[in-house]
């Protein structure tokens, strides 16, 4: 039995006293702070399931591109979002707690974010260090969130979502086990590779063996066709999806 912490009861409450991010000098020079972003691009995903007393808890971590816009120097640029994500698809309650970093032109901001996820709206705070002179950024952050497609409608310091607190409690939970009952395994050179989809040619001759690429398979950008390649997949939802890629010589 696995002990995890999951969601239990949720109260409505102020999380923040508002909607506003200010960058913070030690000289006291205060200033307001916004910006917008998206960040749909995700890699490095990974998902356990559990299930606690009839209810089903997802643990998923993943980092999460995309692009900021703001008026704000160091709030403007290439955004990275990494997080860690406990989600409650029962009571469609979690939380999420990670690292936002802006890449501006001359700058970059990186601030550690917490937030209350209800059915895919998250509602936090985060502070961080402006950089280049900037100071320290401390504010409220809202977006939509699905692990898989990542963020959207992103706010820093602005934002219309609905404050919320979730009460936390311990239980003991299942994994559950999701082992594919079919596998496929290839030896062979690499005859067609995208970012959906991989075949390899069988060095024995056979038919082309191809599979599917997800967010959940390993990264295929060392790869290239031509390759000698030991490939693993797993049959998923009646299709193969590619698990495992090594390359031989």
């Amino acid at each position: 039995m696995k002990r995890i912490t999951w969601l239990g009861v949720v109260a409505l409450a102020a999380l923040v006293a508002s909607s506003v991010a200010v960058a913070h000098l030690k000289s006291g020079n205060v200033s307001t702070a916004s910006a917008t972003f998206s960040a749909p691009t995700s890699s490095h995903l990974t998902t356990r399931t559990y299930t606690c007393d009839g209810q089903t808890i997802e643990v998923s971590s993943a980092r999460y591109t995309g692009t900021a816009t703001s008026t704000t120097a160091g709030l403007s640029g290439a955004v990275e979002v990494r997080l860690h994500s406990l989600y409650n698809t029962t009571t469609k309650l979690g939380w999420v707690d990670g690292w936002l970093k802006v890449r501006g032109d001359d700058s970059r901001t990186t601030a550690h974010l917490t937030a209350v996820n209800v059915d895919g709206k998250l509602d936090g705070w985060l502070r961080g260090n402006a950089g280049r002179g900037h100071g320290t950024l401390f504010g409220s952050f809202t977006a939509t969130f699905d692990k898989t497609t990542g963020l959207a409608a992103g706010a820093i310091g602005s934002g219309t979502s609905t404050n919320a607190a979730v009460l936390v409690k311990r239980t003991s939970c299942k994994r559950e086990s999701k082992r594919p009952s079919v596998r496929l395994q290839v030896r062979g050179a690499i005859e067609s590779l995208t970012t959906s989809a991989i075949a390899v040619k069988p060095a024995d001759g056979g038919a082309t063996q191809s599979c599917s690429i997800t967010s959940a398979s390993p990264s295929t950008s060392r790869f290239e066709t031509g390759d000698r390649v030991e490939m693993h997949c797993a049959q998923i939802a009646g299709s193969y999806v590619l698990a495992k890629l090594s390359k031989r010589h």
